[in-house]
């Protein structure tokens, strides 16, 4: 601890709080990674898009943790007894917010595409919730300026109805992306208990990503307002780029787990028909299957006499 009069943040609130945001991140990069894996094991037909947009939002969080753990390396291990480092931003801090708008924008691009699809086409929903992201990537670069230009950690405090408007913006995209895609799949739910099984699950996953970002972009948001001079804000917002890539991976290996639940569903359909009399049986018009979005490609089950 410094005295005020040097000028020196509180070390256990500013780059302490940065610290323990390292550790957590690198939990989080370290499920990333096993989820990649599992994806690239399980789903090598998918198209050329959606693996190069994995691997680039996994080369995104490595770059992301590798700066983000850059800072306090040089902050306390290579400048250990100069309190002088403390009194200016390190570098990584401004990358750190560059790369999270990156990931962000790529994993909410793919999560808009869904609701594209799923809205058949929705113009304006699409747009206004589009608006939304790009706003906030706006605003990660906007601050990410600002730290360059001014380099003192007090920069934060001056900045706070940026970083309120950035991070509120944020959750309340994330929610309202959420809750219109369970809309539409409610809305989707008919008398097939395998398609409705699918989008039952569909949209239990989108509200437990869609709540997830938005209760850690809350949390960015009380921590800045409610102590400002603090970094407790970055630490947490170090955690908020994966919490939306492990999302999209998670959104993507779930595929499997539907289509065998599928597919162990038809074949009880069809013991349970075959096995009473007058004799009736079911004929899968299509191949049964999973998109990328996760939408049912089958047709559904029709019985013949």
């Amino acid at each position: 601890m410094f005295p005020e009069s040097t000028g020196i943040p509180d070390l256990r609130a500013t780059f302490g709080a940065i610290y323990i945001g390292v550790v957590f991140a690198a939990l989080f990069q370290g499920m990333l990674t096993v989820q990649a894996y599992i994806y690239y094991e399980g789903f090598p037909d998918d198209s050329w898009v959606l693996k190069w947009l994995v691997a680039v939002v996994w080369t995104l969080d490595f770059a992301h943790l590798c700066v983000i753990a850059s800072v306090p390396w040089v902050t306390l291990v290579e400048n250990w007894g100069n309190p002088a480092v403390f009194l200016n931003i390190p570098p990584g801090l401004p990358m750190h917010v560059v790369l999270v708008a990156a990931a962000t924008l790529l994993c909410q691009a793919f999560f808009l595409r869904r609701l594209w699809r799923f809205s058949q086409k929705n113009r304006i929903l699409v747009g206004i919730l589009g608006s939304g992201s790009l706003i906030v990537c706006a605003l990660d670069f906007f601050l990410a300026v600002q730290m360059l230009e001014e380099p003192r950690p007090m920069t934060y405090q001056e900045d706070t109805p940026e970083i309120v408007s950035m991070f509120s913006i944020r959750a309340a995209t994330d929610l309202c992306l959420a809750l219109t895609l369970v809309w539409y799949l409610y809305r989707g739910i008919i008398g097939f208990d395998r398609t409705n099984f699918v989008i039952t699950r569909i949209i239990q996953y989108t509200v437990a990503t869609g709540l997830a970002t938005s209760i850690l972009a809350l949390a960015c948001v009380f921590a800045e307002v409610l102590n400002p001079q603090s970094f407790t804000f970055m630490a947490l917002h170090f955690s908020l780029g994966r919490m939306y890539t492990n999302a999209l991976l998670a959104t993507l290996n779930s595929r499997k787990n539907l289509r065998a639940a599928l597919e162990m569903s038809r074949e009880l359909d069809i013991c349970v028909v075959s096995s009473n009399a007058p004799v009736f049986f079911v004929s899968t018009q299509r191949s049964l299957g999973i998109d990328e979005c996760g939408t049912d490609t089958s047709r559904g089950d029709k019985a013949e006499a």
